[in-house]
Parts: C-alpha cells; sequence; structure tokens
C-alpha cells in the first residue's frame, strides 16, 4: 500500500507538535508559525499555537493566534474560555473578566470559567466576587481543596478570617499534608488572634508528619510574626544546617534577618538562588536585597542586583507584574528607561497593586503622576489601602486622662525607626530638645534593627522616655504606646524600612497624625491630622486624606545637625571657568518629565554642566545610562559629571551653582542641604504634596521667586539665575545668614509654633 503523503502544512504541525513533545516550545513557535503561512487548519492550529506561544510569555501573539478561530466558535465555551485564560496571562484583565463571564454563562456546569473567573477577579481586587466565582465552583467540585483555599483567600482579604478559617480546615482535611493550606491556616488563626490553635496546628503537623520541613518553617514564620526572632532564627538555622539552601527556609530567613544584617541575608539568599537557578521568587528577593545594601561597596551591590533584574526580565517574563516593585527599585537606580517602561504605566501598577500590595509599593510610584486624575487616583489607593490594612484591627483601649484645659501636661508622641543619625532626626531635633518641660512630655518610639548610634543616644537623654521595641507584634506596640497615656502621635517614617506605619490603625494615641518622612496622605483613616504649612497644603482638598495640622509659617525649620559644612570661596563657576547644575535627589523622582525640564536647561544654557551627586554616580550602569537619556533629550554627553559619595556629599554642593530641583516630586532635604551651603534651588510647584515641599523651604528662606508654576518658568528661571553670576556670589556666602532672618532658620519659633498647635488641638 502507498503511503499517505502529507502536505506542507500537514508536515509543520506535525514537526511543531514533534517539538512540544520534546520540550522545544521555541522551535514549535517557528514551526506553528510556518504552518499558519502555509495555510493549516485553524482547527488544527489555533489551540496549540496559541498556548504554545502563551507558554513563551509572548502574551500578545498568543491572543492574536487564537482570535480567528476565536471569531468563529463565540458559542463554544472551551474556545471562550481559552481566550479568557490567555487575556489574563496578557494582564488585560478587564477583557478577560468579560471573556470569561460568556464563557460561564455559555456552560454554568464547567468548573474551569468558575476558577478562572475568580482568580481574575482576586486580581482586579474585587474579592467579594472572587469569593461568589469559588464558591461556583465548588458547587461543582466540592471536594477540591485548592478551591477551598482560594475562596479563604477572599474571606482574609474581605476581612473574614473566621469564614477563611472554616474554609481551610475544609481544604486541610481533604489534603492533610499541603503546606500552602496549612500555612495559609496558621496565619488566618494569627490574625483572629487565636494564637494558641495557631501553634497547637503546627506542633499537631510537625508531629505527624516530623520528616517535612515545610512545617518547621511555618512554626518560624509564626513566632516571628508573634514577636518571637530569636526563636524563628534558630528554627530556621535547624533546617538550613540539615537542608543547605532550602528555599522556603532561605526566604524566611532573610524576612526575620531583615535589614539588621543585610550581608548575611545577601549570603543566604545567594545560596539559595545557586541551589534553585529555575525560581523567580528568591531570585527577587536576592536582587531587591542587594539594592537595600551599603555594607562593602554599594555601587558593586547595586551593579550585581541590575544585573538580576536585567536576567529576571529577560528569563521570567510573566513575572514581571508581580516583581515590578522591586524591578522598578533597582531600574529607578539605574536610570534604566526602557525596561522601566515595560515593568507598566502607574495607572497599570495602581490596579496591579490594588488588592495586596504594601504601603511601600506606593513610596517610589509619588512622582510618577501627570495629571490631576492621576493624583486623585494615587490619593484613591492609599484610601483603598489603609481601609484593607485596618479591617480587622480594634483600637487599643486608651487610659483615661483629665481634659487638656485641666493644666496637665501635654503628652506628645513621634514614632520612627530613623530617630537616629537621619534627615528624620535632622528636622524633628528642634521638637525633641528645645520643648518646655514644664508644659510637655514627649515620648519617642523605634524599631531599628541596627545598634543605637550616638545621635539616637543622645536623643534618649532629651526626651521623656524613649522606647526602643525590637520584632513587637503591631497589637503589642500600640498596647505600650497607649500605656504613656499621648495626646497626638506623630508616625514620621511611613513605610520605610523598619517603620510601623500599621501601628496606627490600632488607635494608640487620643489623636493620630503624620508628617515628614511621606510626603502624602498615608491612607489610613486612623490617622486623623497631618502635617502642613500654608505653601505645602494642596490647594485641592481632594489630594489630602487627613485634616491638615497647619502650622502658621513653616513644616520644618533647620537644626543644629546642618551645622559644620564649610562654604569654598567665590562660586563655582569663577573657580572652574563653566556653571554647574546639578541635583542630589534621589533618582527614583527622575521622572522622563524631570529629564526633559533638566536638558531643555543644559541646552537654554550653552557651555553649562550638570552634576550627579549621588551615590549611584559611582554606579557604571548609572553612569551609561545618565549619559544616553541626555544623548537622546539633543544634550552632549560628556557634559554630565558625577560624584558617588553617601554621608559625606555636603562639600560637594561646592561643586555646584545651581541646584536644580526634580519633578513633580520635588526633594526636601535636600533642597533645605542646598540651601544650607549656599546654593539656589530652582523648583517647579505642582498641585500634590510631594509636589510642594521645595515651595516651602524656598519660601520659608526668602527665596519664593526661585518656586515656578510651569517648565517654561523653570528653565526661564534657571536660564535667568545663570546669567546673574552677582546674586548668586550674594547667596553662597550671604545665604545662611538669609535663612536665620527666615522661618526655614529658627528653629526655637519653630518649636514654640508646633506645641502652640499641638496644645490647641489636643483640647479641641
Amino acid at each position: 500500500m502507498a503511503s499517505v503523503r502529507l502536505t506542507p502544512a500537514e508536515e509543520a504541525l506535525a514537526a511543531a507538535q514533534y517539538a512540544l513533545v520534546a520540550g522545544d516550545k521555541a522551535r514549535a513557535a517557528t514551526t506553528f508559525a510556518e504552518a499558519r503561512r502555509l495555510g493549516a487548519p485553524l482547527k488544527l492550529l489555533a489551540r496549540p499555537y496559541a498556548l504554545c506561544l502563551s507558554d513563551l510569555d509572548r502574551h500578545a501573539e498568543a491572543i492574536e493566534a487564537l482570535r480567528p478561530w476565536f471569531e468563529k466558535n463565540r458559542k463554544d465555551p472551551a474556545t471562550v474560555n481559552l481566550m479568557g485564560v490567555l487575556l489574563k496571562r496578557a494582564g488585560r484583565l478587564t477583557k478577560a473578566r468579560e471573556v470569561l463571564e460568556l464563557a460561564r454563562k455559555l456552560r454554568p456546569q464547567d468548573l474551569s470559567p468558575w476558577q478562572n473567573l475568580g482568580n481574575v477577579h482576586e486580581m482586579l481586587g474585587d474579592h467579594a466576587k472572587a469569593a461568589a466565582s469559588f464558591q461556583g465552583a465548588l458547587k461543582i467540585d466540592p471536594k477540591s481543596a485548592e478551591l477551598w483555599r482560594l475562596l479563604a483567600r477572599q474571606h482574609l482579604s474581605l476581612g473574614n478570617p473566621d469564614a477563611a478559617i472554616d474554609a481551610l480546615r475544609r481544604a486541610l482535611t481533604l489534603a492533610p499534608g499541603n503546606v500552602m493550606i496549612a500555612a495559609l491556616l496558621v496565619q488566618s488563626l494569627q490574625r483572629a488572634g487565636r494564637i494558641n490553635e495557631a501553634q497547637d496546628l503546627v506542633t499537631r503537623l510537625r508531629q505527624t508528619m516530623p520528616d517535612n520541613v515545610e512545617f518547621a518553617v511555618i512554626e518560624a514564620r509564626l513566632a516571628y510574626r508573634s514577636g518571637d526572632a530569636a526563636r524563628a532564627e534558630t528554627l530556621l538555622e535547624q533546617v538550613l544546617a540539615d537542608h543547605p539552601a532550602h528555599l522556603n527556609a532561605s526566604l524566611q530567613m532573610a524576612t526575620v534577618l531583615g535589614d539588621g544584617d543585610r550581608r548575611r541575608v545577601n549570603a543566604v539568599l545567594s545560596a539559595a538562588v545557586a541551589a534553585h537557578p529555575d525560581n523567580a521568587v528568591v531570585l527577587e528577593r536576592l536582587m531587591e536585597s542587594l539594592s537595600r545594601s551599603r555594607y562593602d561597596s554599594e555601587a558593586a551591590h547595586i551593579e550585581t542586583s541590575y544585573t538580576l533584574a536585567k536576567r529576571l526580565m529577560d528569563r521570567f517574563p510573566s513575572f514581571v507584574p508581580e516583581a515590578a516593585r522591586s524591578l522598578r527599585t533597582i531600574l529607578m537606580r539605574v536610570l534604566d528607561e526602557d525596561r522601566m517602561a515595560k515593568t507598566g504605566s502607574l495607572q497599570d501598577l495602581l490596579q496591579l497593586w490594588r488588592s495586596d500590595a504594601p504601603h511601600s509599593a506606593m513610596h517610589y510610584e509619588l512622582g510618577q503622576a501627570e495629571t490631576l486624575e492621576d493624583r486623585l487616583r494615587l490619593v484613591d489607593w492609599h484610601r483603598d489601602w489603609g481601609r484593607r490594612a485596618s479591617r480587622n484591627i480594634t483600637p487599643v483601649a486608651l487610659p483615661a486622662a483629665p481634659a487638656q484645659h485641666l493644666a496637665r501636661k501635654l503628652r506628645i508622641g513621634f514614632m520612627s525607626s530613623d530617630l537616629r543619625h537621619h534627615p528624620i532626626t535632622y528636622f524633628t531635633l528642634p521638637l525633641l530638645e528645645g520643648y518646655d518641660r514644664d508644659r510637655v512630655e514627649v515620648f519617642c518610639y523605634s524599631f531599628c534593627e541596627r545598634p543605637a548610634d550616638q545621635v539616637q543616644q543622645m536623643l534618649t537623654e532629651k526626651v521623656t522616655g524613649f522606647r526602643h521595641w525590637l520584632h513587637r507584634p503591631d497589637a503589642q506596640i500600640a498596647e505600650g504606646i497607649a500605656a504613656d497615656n499621648l495626646d497626638i502621635l506623630f508616625e514620621l517614617g511611613g513605610s520605610t524600612a523598619m517603620n510601623r506605619l500599621e501601628v496606627m490603625a490600632h488607635r494608640p494615641a487620643r489623636l493620630g497624625a503624620s508628617w515628614l518622612g511621606y510626603p502624602h496622605s498615608a491612607g489610613l483613616e486612623q490617622i486623623d491630622l497631618i502635617l502642613t504649612d500654608p505653601y505645602i497644603r494642596p490647594e485641592d482638598p481632594r489630594l489630602l486624606i487627613e485634616r491638615p495640622f497647619e502650622m502658621p509659617q513653616t513644616w520644618v525649620a533647620l537644626s543644629r545637625m546642618f551645622a559644620g559644612h564649610q562654604i569654598a570661596e567665590g562660586t563655582p563657576q569663577a573657580r572652574k571657568g563653566h556653571l554647574t547644575f546639578g541635583t542630589a535627589n534621589n533618582p527614583y523622582k527622575y521622572t522622563a518629565a524631570c529629564l526633559d525640564a533638566w536638558a531643555a536647561v543644559l541646552r537654554a544654557v550653552p557651555g553649562s554642566r550638570f552634576v550627579f551627586l549621588r551615590p549611584e554616580g559611582s554606579v557604571d550602569s548609572f553612569v551609561t545610562n545618565s549619559r544616553a537619556a541626555f544623548a537622546r533629550r539633543d544634550v552632549d554627553p560628556d557634559r554630565l559629571d558625577f560624584i558617588g559619595v553617601r554621608g559625606d556629599h555636603m562639600r560637594h554642593y561646592n561643586e555646584i551653582d545651581i541646584a536644580l530641583d526634580s519633578l513633580p516630586h520635588v526633594g526636601g532635604t535636600t533642597t533645605c542641604e542646598a540651601l544650607w551651603m549656599g546654593v539656589p534651588t530652582i523648583s517647579l510647584v505642582g498641585p500634590g504634596f510631594p509636589e510642594r515641599l521645595s515651595y516651602s523651604n524656598l519660601s520659608n528662606a526668602g527665596l519664593g521667586d526661585l518656586a515656578v508654576f510651569t517648565v517654561a518658568d523653570y528653565v526661564a528661571k534657571a536660564a535667568e539665575l545663570a546669567a546673574d553670576p552677582a546674586r548668586r556670589l550674594a547667596l553662597r556666602h550671604g545665604l545662611r545668614a538669609q535663612i536665620a532672618a527666615h522661618p526655614l532658620g529658627q528653629p526655637e519659633r519653630f518649636t514654640a509654633d508646633f506645641y502652640d498647635l499641638a496644645a490647641k488641638v489636643a483640647a479641641q
């Protein structure tokens, strides 16, 4: 019998299927594309080709590969469901929801659309609809432990830990050894305050399955969350001694060690990456930890972190949305504009991070707003986060206190892990050492994991009480603060490293307030006040959640910690023969609009140069990417200079004639440092809180004309000042005296105004 001769299209299809079986998906995709060119039937081609492309993270191509078949089969549940899945993988969640709803309606008895729809609702942050979808799926398959676990996650997000616990107990009955279910059940019990039940469960699991070291990791996680970091570390050391580079033990050990021992964290995570090269999660953790490491060579850590970021994006593209926060942190630090764009727009990120992202995810995004709608979305995101974070928190019971008008002392607290040698203390110091001890008592709260430095030791002698509480759970911290019977508690750190913003949700003082460390509404509605002044307070009240605690003139004053830095003779231009613009602001504030404005200034002032005064200035990748960014904006990259330094940067302001503020997120500490060193700063004033800090600093130093309201005026003002060497020379050597004659340089006046206002607010 003669053999059947295959057509070229059939041969290509067969070759593609063979490549799939062999695990060569890249070759399969190429061969499927050839089969399509040769006219292979859609019925045989569309589904496997689309799935192959999706598995390669070529999601947009996958959707287009399936689209012709989908358009012809809009009433086929399997085809519609697959299109929904592809849209979900591509991040097109709203469209995925629409398509999966259609698949569910076409065949309500099918499990897959229900579960896929639940996943999409969860990703969109709609946990009520996600729960309804998983409940629908459980009617079809009530013995699915995974569905019960997914339902429990929604109950937790909705603030129903008891319902989550019930669902997880059913799941654990169906899958007794499932580590993910057990871990989530322990977490749920702890969140519900049922610590003894959580510990009993862990003990039982470890006794029942002693060879499963994952349960030891779960016990360590429980110990850490309960405030016993030492026990957690001991348990994890035992696991890692017997199972070197164990994945979950390594990840949890990195959490336990935290900022207190970044060197050891990196060693643990490096070993885990080497042992698990195909795990994107541990790769991300190492990348993030390195970007936060300052021991030995900070530049080398940044460079290695950047290398890992590129590796993660190239090798695990489907993981990029989940790792966007960590990726953007390092990509901003090296000014990689192209890869930054691939991590998503602000609107994409706000949607992606709506349901479960930590508060810290938003810190570096405040300057990404371009429109009023963007700014309002940022406020809404913070408010949603605050409601989610405080949903299951009951305010702590406060002790009774006599009314403020009965002549008792005012009791004020300041909470921050940066109450040490840090810019937070530079501005807080007048309030901590200059208060009237006959009228006021002052308490400080720190959770810093590092040994106390000299500044922290000095502060302990200045205030009524300095509480240094390591690894305590938020509820215990709140109870401790409540015992100090405060009238107002100011949180100073937002969500920066080692701070404990969520403590404010427990209402540990009669009034809660924010100031200094996070230039935006934090989001917790239990924070009643935010410290402002007439310049910083946004004109649009929708851009704040809290009530303004408005100082009469300035929201900060320079303390004695700014003294001690010498100003060189003359001006940098006179010494070097060319004018130098520059910035010391953090690269997360270098938006495309900011770089556009800086480049426009350099084009407007021929022969001028620009210097980056940053630790990143000694990082080769930052230098290369910065030069490329300015070259794209028609500025000779050789006009850029770099001073890579951390800590000892103040003397280098002697190299800068005019500081150019970042925009739209402006400087704060950096503006004050520049002014103290006689360096005038040009700043753009925007509508939001983070866009008005320099407006306050400049106005309260007698330099309000340097704060402008359009980009055109920003460029023009920089050029005008560049052409006025007499004014710059006068400012270089007279600005300190000018500051002292204005509110920014009058810490005693600031302190009196602050405590007078605090007493008035507390008495209301």
